[in-house]
């Protein structure tokens, strides 16, 4: 019977402790790039969510003379007009202390900004008409950067 040498055993459990640990590295490595990209695709997911939800809104809305743009709370504000049982009902979109808000109230009642209900962070709302029909919302989100969406109004019917 032939004897092993204690080098070669040596070298074996070397080569495993190199593998081991080149491996933990790569999941390391792995991991930090994988939650780099996750925190890019959640704050660019979170800007376009609100400019969607705002679309959203107009579209559900969307009629002739229905929805307006004017000031309100932080700069423009967008609103939206419905009726119900005789009474007119208005939905308030806009950008208040940080945050887009929503408000639905009477069309009579003149609440102050505070009131609206948080959508999600933001900084500003630009409300503009480059074409009758055509609105050009853009949207600061908290970091400052800028979305922009163009939303055509249908006519009635």
């Amino acid at each position: 019977m032939r004897r092993q040498s204690g080098a070669g055993t040596l070298a074996a459990l070397a080569l495993t402790c190199v593998f081991g640990a080149t491996l933990l590295l790569s999941l390391a490595t792995g991991a930090s790039v994988y939650r780099r990209v996750a925190d890019r695709v959640e704050e660019s997911a979170a800007d376009r969510v609100s400019l969607s939800y705002i679309t959203a809104k107009i579209h559900s809305s969307d009629a002739a003379g229905m929805v307006e743009a004017r000031p309100y709370g932080d700069g423009d504000g967008i609103f939206l007009y419905q009726e119900f049982e005789g009474v007119t009902y208005e939905t308030i979109l806009y950008v208040y202390d940080g945050y887009l808000m929503e408000m639905l109230c009477d069309a009579d009642w003149e609440l102050d900004p505070e009131f609206g209900e948080l959508v999600s962070e933001a900084q500003g709302l630009t409300v503009r008409e480059p074409a009758p029909g055509l609105l050009r919302l853009e949207l600061t989100d908290a970091d400052g950067g800028v979305q922009s969406v163009d939303v055509f109004l249908r006519s009635e019917g």
